[in-house]
C-alpha cells in the first residue's frame, strides 16, 4: 500500500523486459528467462494490489480514524484530516509518518495506530497471496 514505486514505474520496467524478449534472437538465455519470469510475477502482484487497493485504503482510513478518536491534540487533529483526505497509499503513508514522528514514545494513540497498521499489512499480504483472477 505504501509502495515506493508507482504503478507506471513498474509498468515501464515490465515493458523493458518485454522489449528484451521481443528483441531476443532465438531461445532465451537463462538470464533473459529469469527476467521474464520476474516481470510476470510483478504483473500478478500489481494486479492483486490494484484490485485490493481502494478497499484497503478505505478500511485503513476508517480504522485510523477510530484509533485517533478522542485524541484532541493539534497533531492528532491534523493527522486525522490528512488521513481522511489521502487518496492513495503513499499520501496516507506521508500523513502517518508525520503524525507518528510527532508522537512521544509509548503514546497510546501511536500504539493504536501501530495495531491498525499491523492488521493492514496482514490484509495486504492476504490480497497479494490470493489466486489471480
Amino acid at each position: 500500500m505504501f509502495n515506493a514505486l508507482r504503478s507506471e514505474e513498474l509498468l515501464v520496467g515490465i515493458g523493458r523486459v518485454l522489449r528484451m524478449v521481443a528483441d531476443a534472437p532465438g531461445a532465451l538465455e537463462e538470464y533473459e528467462r529469469s527476467q521474464t519470469l520476474s516481470a510476470y510475477s510483478v504483473t500478478r502482484l500489481l494486479a492483486a494490489e490494484q484490485a485490493a487497493g481502494a478497499e484497503l485504503l478505505a478500511w485503513t482510513q476508517a480504522q485510523l480514524a477510530g484509533a485517533l478518536e478522542g485524541d484532541d491534540r493539534p497533531a492528532a487533529r491534523t493527522g486525522r484530516e490528512r488521513i481522511a483526505a489521502a487518496s492513495s497509499g503513499p499520501e496516507l503513508g506521508d500523513a502517518l509518518g508525520e503524525l507518528l514522528e510527532g508522537l512521544p514514545a509509548g503514546d497510546p494513540s501511536g500504539a493504536r495506530i501501530h495495531r491498525v497498521l499491523a492488521e493492514m499489512i496482514d490484509r495486504e499480504v492476504a490480497a497479494l497471496a490470493a489466486p489471480a483472477q
